[in-house]
């Protein structure tokens, strides 16, 4: 087993640390899981010659679906509701290894596009749980939480979540979750003990928040309240809440979101596929310095699991949203994907300094999308496609190198 890895001569380090320097022609080594040297050479198990090569931190997807990647292009072209009965009903007559065998999918192509975290959302998890830990990527799964008229699982849901998290707690690189799914789906009392069950196991709350109009008028009728306004209004909004969507805002509910620390994952791409006419208020939501980050969603509603296209999709959609090139930059966008990312999730990664988890992408300068290197943030989030990564290290360990999945057998899986 390779204990310590040299990334030798890196022709750019993305360190993505407090003053977001990029190094030259630097060396990164690595022993065990951790960056334990930055600039010097060493003797070690594995020696890379990076001259060809930025290293960037590993992309952190906030908010997906994996296991539902072997509905991909199921439901498309539909309203949002529509498209969520299709997917519901077709979700019932999924088996567990159906969703093992998306979520396999899903793993091979978020390694591909340079994805070392992600968080998840979806029912029957064990078995998402077991090819995740094949795959070497680390994982936040959430156990969704639904009333029982919505849920395609069996039996209760709570319930379901609180075994779950029983039967994975301290497992490597799997951290579960309750997913309590959102306000038309779980009514008061649930979310409120979906929300208790989170802080009893000290974990995070993952939810969908305000994704669409129709989200937002159903409870403003029901609860004469904005859906973050009802939120906060059951004591739901804490520190262990990771909201995804969040499209249709006041600036009142973002600054409760930033007094309650929220966590909030946008998900731009989905959300112009499905329509839902919202476009997540992010330039509000940094003036009030709430956490940002990136999620692609589900490859139901995506169609891919590719976080370059979610970064530029991101700034561009704002750009022409606000008539502003310069609202959302490049810079931004890759915070939310990394550094923005870890630290919404407690993840000692994101960057790369001494001591942070080795999770490490290396980008190939010579792909032709990279050139010429005018700028190389403005390259990787404007240019760049997952075919630039070459290989991807978590934990200190290669998933994949110089493009090949080290980790599961990609023809099978195939």
């Amino acid at each position: 087993m390779v204990m310590s890895i040299l990334l030798k001569n890196c022709r750019y380090v993305l360190t993505q640390d407090a003053k977001r320097r990029i190094l030259k022609n630097t060396h990164i080594y690595v022993e065990e899981d951790k960056v334990a040297e930055i600039g010097k050479v060493k003797s070690a198990d594995d020696v890379i010659d990076c001259s060809r090569f930025a290293v960037s931190p590993g992309f952190v997807n906030s908010h997906t679906h994996i296991g539902s990647t072997i509905m991909r292009g199921y439901a498309d072209d539909l309203p949002f509701f529509e498209w969520l009965d299709r997917i519901w009903e077709r979700e019932h007559r999924l088996t567990e290894k159906e969703i093992a065998l998306g979520s396999q999918i899903a793993c091979l192509e978020m390694i591909k596009s340079g994805i070392t975290s992600f968080v998840d959302m979806y029912p029957y998890e064990d078995g998402t749980v077991r090819k995740v830990q094949e795959s070497g990527l680390r994982a936040f799964l959430s156990w969704p939480v639904l009333d029982k008229d919505k849920t395609t699982q069996k039996g209760d849901s709570l319930k379901n979540a609180e075994r779950f998290l029983k039967t994975w707690k301290d497992k490597e690189r799997i951290t579960p979750l309750v997913g309590p799914h959102a306000v038309y789906s779980c009514e008061k009392e649930l979310l409120v003990k979906a929300k208790k069950l989170a802080d009893k196991h000290r974990t995070l709350a993952h939810i969908h928040v305000a994704e669409t109009r129709k989200e937002l008028s159903d409870c403003l009728k029901k609860n004469k309240k904005r859906v973050v306004e009802y939120l906060d209004s059951i004591g739901f909004l804490e520190k262990n809440v990771l909201a995804a969507h969040c499209s249709w805002l006041t600036k009142g509910e973002i600054r409760t979101l930033a007094q309650r620390g929220v966590k909030v994952s946008a998900c731009p791409v989905s959300n112009a596929k499905l329509g839902t006419g919202g476009v997540i208020p992010i330039p509000e939501m940094l003036e009030d310095k709430v956490l940002v980050t990136l999620g692609t969603d589900a490859a139901t509603s995506n169609n891919s699991l590719n976080m370059f296209e979610t970064m530029k999709f991101c700034s561009l959609l704002l750009k022409s949203q606000r008539w502003d090139a310069a609202i959302v930059k490049a810079q931004d966008v890759f915070d939310f994907a990394t550094v923005n990312g870890a630290r919404a999730l407690g993840l000692n990664a994101g960057s790369i300094e001494r001591g942070k988890l080795a999770d490490l992408v290396l980008m190939d300068l010579e792909h032709i999308g990279m050139l010429p290197m005018n700028n190389l943030l403005s390259n990787l989030v404007y240019s760049a496609s997952p075919a630039v990564v070459d290989t991807v290290i978590v934990g200190g360990k290669f998933v994949m190198r110089e493009k090949e999945i080290l980790t599961m057998d990609e023809r099978t899986v195939k």
